[in-house]
């Protein structure tokens, strides 16, 4: 009997400047179905086509594991077409795994936006799971969230919210201090990964929690406590614990550069995942909105409420990444690692977020002028997003075979 994987058609883009996870190298990326099947030395292998990079940089996809909307649409207020629709322009971006962020507010509210999320799942290739960013958090840290949306820990909504979510919850932000601990140790057996945030907890709470399995926190720093000498709180118990990782907005906004260089040199470049914490508003310039039932206005480089607060980013992670590596110095093997392969290592995505063989190839090419001024050409899982079915490159591409 013959191997399924012997009628795969073999790609091959040749000579490409490809990220790893701990070096930059020049090589032939083999594609075969959806993964990498190999990286060979420049101009060696041969396949079914073949299209010369010509030494153009490949990076690994971005992951968004915290992101409520784009473009005008509320991922929390609207239907699973347009999500699906802003996970496909999304990918086109270099962004190509989401997890679509909702907001709390009522049951009906909360259940009406997870059944949605969860559908979309069905329309677009992007969408993995969901970020219910909620409701069991606490009201003195509630940042942009509705005050109607924070809810008292009550075990008959979570086993709801998991119903509406169709059993596609993965994540979903809590405050230590409003959760029992057996509830907390519990989370993982429904497949949902605590992230702490929004919260008022001390050190000692929230090293408590991450006794109890939490391994993840909701963008370090924003909506909980200042780290004080006498009071340390949680963001100092987040940074010393080698088992969490922390999401870390790099808007330029929501962190301040030496704050992201403290925490690089305390969690190490593994421990760290960038989020765009996008709202609506993302992408759209100088605009105003509704975000959490609120009005938000943006200048087109940060999303405030009425009386300033901040109202999640209107910064794209591609962009952000970009803006922060080059203020910081970072090379691009980190800054490739804080926006896929961490997050991906975080949501047990073992082969996703790095250009690796035998891992999915969702890749980005750059300094392509694709159609619409595009600087970049996306494939997920080796098909490109822009036009699944027209020419895997753009035409200024050579294709050799």
């Amino acid at each position: 009997m013959s191997n399924p994987e012997d009628s795969l058609q073999r790609i091959v883009l040749r000579d490409a400047e490809a990220v790893l996870p701990d070096r930059i190298i020049r090589a032939d990326l083999v594609i075969e179905g959806t993964v990498i099947a190999k990286l060979a030395p420049p101009g060696s292998a041969t396949g079914d086509e073949i299209w010369d990079l010509g030494g153009r940089r490949v990076t690994p996809g971005c992951i968004d594991a915290h992101i409520h909307g784009v473009h005008g649409t509320d991922f929390s207020r609207t239907d699973a077409e347009a999500i699906a629709a802003s996970a496909e322009d999304l990918a086109a971006m270099g962004i190509t795994t989401i997890y679509p962020t909702v907001v709390p507010g009522t049951e009906q509210e909360m259940v009406a936006a997870l059944r949605e999320c969860s559908r979309a799942m069905e329309l677009s290739k992007s969408i993995l799971g969901i970020h219910l960013e909620g409701p069991f958090v606490s009201s003195g840290r509630m940042g942009a969230l509705p005050a109607a949306g924070i809810h008292s820990w009550d075990e008959g909504l979570f086993d709801r919210l998991l119903d509406g979510a169709g059993g596609q919850l993965r994540i979903m932000t809590f405050a230590p201090e409003e959760v029992p601990m057996e509830v907390q140790r519990k989370f993982a057996t429904v497949g949902v990964r605590g992230s702490i945030g929004h919260t008022c907890a001390t050190a000692q709470q929230t090293d408590a929690a991450i006794d109890a399995g939490a391994r993840r926190c909701t963008h370090l720093c924003n909506a909980m406590p200042s780290i004080h000498h006498r009071d340390p709180g949680p963001v100092t118990a987040l940074l010393l614990d080698e088992r969490v990782r922390c999401e870390v907005i790099l808007d330029g906004h929501h962190l301040d550069d030496d704050m992201v260089r403290m925490a690089l040199r305390m969690k190490g470049a593994a421990g760290l995942m960038a989020v765009s914490d996008a709202m609506p508003l993302a992408g759209m310039g100088i605009a105003s909105g509704s975000f959490c039932g609120q009005v938000v206005c943006s200048d087109g480089s940060r999303a405030t409420l009425e009386d300033g607060t901040l109202a999640g980013s209107v910064t794209l992670l591609p962009e952000a990444l970009a803006k922060t590596s080059k203020r910081l110095g970072w090379d691009p093997s980190m800054t490739a690692a804080l926006g896929a392969a961490n997050a991906a290592a975080d949501l047990g995505l073992p082969r996703r977020g790095a250009i690796r063989s035998d891992h999915r190839a969702d890749l980005v090419i750059h300094g392509l002028a694709a159609e619409k001024g595009a600087e970049v050409t996306v494939l997920r899982g080796g098909i490109p997003v822009r036009d699944p079915e027209g020419p895997r490159l753009p035409d200024e591409m050579e294709r050799i075979r």
